[in-house]
């Protein structure tokens, strides 16, 4: 039995190390009791028209949440928090990506939704470690060429006033989800079909008319989400679509679905509500009787 106590000794150790990684401190000045226990701060809707000078005291922070505050900027003495990789500051004042924001090379996740800027900076490129980016809800009509933000797995830009997405997009080998609602497309680039592993795409409330070709070459896709387009018919290639497991269609013009929908087997959820004329032949029905919501 004594020969097991270090050991155990050991992994009480490594729990409660684990445990204080995971703490979220969520006032300024309980963090500063330990500033180098603190990895997470959340500091959200606490009315902060700046960030606080004592922020850098925390020399192992790795995640910072700034949501709902009143920032307009981002004091350069933040690239002193080297370990940090995940900074949220949705629903601010800003007008653009902060220049700081983009010298902060570490970061593996940001968030900007929910801000006032129009254009992303071509520095934003200067992020090479980012593999989650959200970017909803400002007023984006264009995107540059990201294709330098190579590890990026989650792309999403809901809410925006984007009428075409840049052919670069293909360059983003790694993406498993992209978020593309309530903008202006009506067409997606070929060159996303070089996308394989993406798994989720969602482009509900947009102007599709037709089905863009490249997104029944998406052989892994999970989740396609159409809501609230003006599709009118769907291409029998959607048959090729065999890992999909959820399709919305709600709210669209669909007179009839394609034959070949049932080739996807591995189908467990359809929304076609809201579709008239729809009319469904009797294998179709029979397809889609324990799918439908």
């Amino acid at each position: 039995m004594k020969k097991l106590l270090p050991v155990l000794v050991l992994c009480l150790s490594g729990f409660v190390s684990n445990a204080q990684r995971d703490k979220v401190y969520s006032s300024l000045e309980e963090a500063l009791l330990n500033p180098s226990e603190v990895y997470i701060l959340s500091l959200n809707n606490q009315k902060l028209s700046q960030v606080p000078d004592q922020i850098t005291r925390f020399t192992n922070l790795a995640s910072l949440e700034l949501a709902g505050n009143k920032l307009t900027s981002i004091p350069e003495s933040i690239l002193e928090l080297k370990n940090l990789k995940e900074i949220n500051l949705s629903n601010n004042r800003f007008n653009t990506i902060p220049e700081t924001v983009t010298h902060m090379v570490s970061l593996t996740e940001l968030d900007m939704s929910g801000n006032n800027f129009k254009f992303i900076p071509a520095a934003i490129t200067n992020l090479v470690n980012l593999e989650q980016l959200y970017l909803n809800n400002n007023k984006l009509s264009s995107l540059p060429d990201i294709s330098k933000l190579s590890k990026l797995s989650e792309l999403y830009l809901y809410g925006n006033l984007l009428s075409t997405i840049p052919e670069s997009i293909s360059k983003l080998s790694n993406l498993t989800e992209i978020g593309l609602g309530g903008n202006l497309l009506s067409s997606l680039p070929e060159s996303m079909s070089g996308l394989t592993k993406l798994k989720y795409l969602a482009l509900p409330y947009n102007r599709f008319t037709v089905l863009p070709g490249c997104i029944t070459k998406l052989s892994n896709l999970i989740v396609l989400d159409l809501n609230e387009n003006k599709l009118s018919v769907l291409p029998e290639s959607l048959g090729n679509l065999v890992k999909l497991e959820e399709l919305y269609l709600e709210s669209n013009k669909l007179a009839a679905l394609p034959g070949s929908i049932i080739k996807l087997t591995k189908l467990t959820l359809i929304n076609l509500n809201k579709n008239y004329p729809l009319k469904l032949s009797p294998a179709i029905k029979d397809f889609i009787a324990d799918k439908k919501i």
